[in-house]
């Protein structure tokens, strides 16, 4: 290999390094636009829905599906902003429900349980 192919070959290897550095980084900028927690039932009924509320609007339901009891599922705010205080329902299928204020910055995990919602 002649120093001019290895220079062209080191500009190439550089380049695609490069590239590829930053589209982890965009990634990991992506991935910085989260604000998960888990729900989990506890309880002996299913869920059916789960909404929250912002500036005094409630969202759509943000289960697609039943959280059947004994499951958990993760969530996503799909933002990395807002208040970390959020007025948040929880319906089951037997007719009880959960309207409570739930602080998403130290909650990390909903758990619903028969009669009560605690947060960890």
């Amino acid at each position: 290999m002649t120093r001019a192919t290895a220079v062209i070959a080191a500009a190439i290897v550089g380049t695609v390094l490069a590239l590829g550095m930053s589209s982890i980084d965009v990634a990991n900028a992506e991935d910085d636009k989260h604000w998960y927690f888990d729900v989990e039932n506890e309880s002996n009924s299913p869920v059916n829905e789960l909404r929250t509320q912002e500036e005094g609007e409630w969202s759509e339901n943000w289960l697609s599906n039943r959280i059947e009891p004994g499951d958990k599922i993760k969530l996503d705010f799909e933002t990395d902003e807002g208040k970390c205080e959020v007025r948040t329902q929880i319906h089951l299928t037997d007719g009880s429900y959960f309207d409570a204020p739930v602080d998403y910055c130290k909650a990390k995990t909903l758990v619903i349980q028969q009669g009560t919602l605690i947060w960890k």
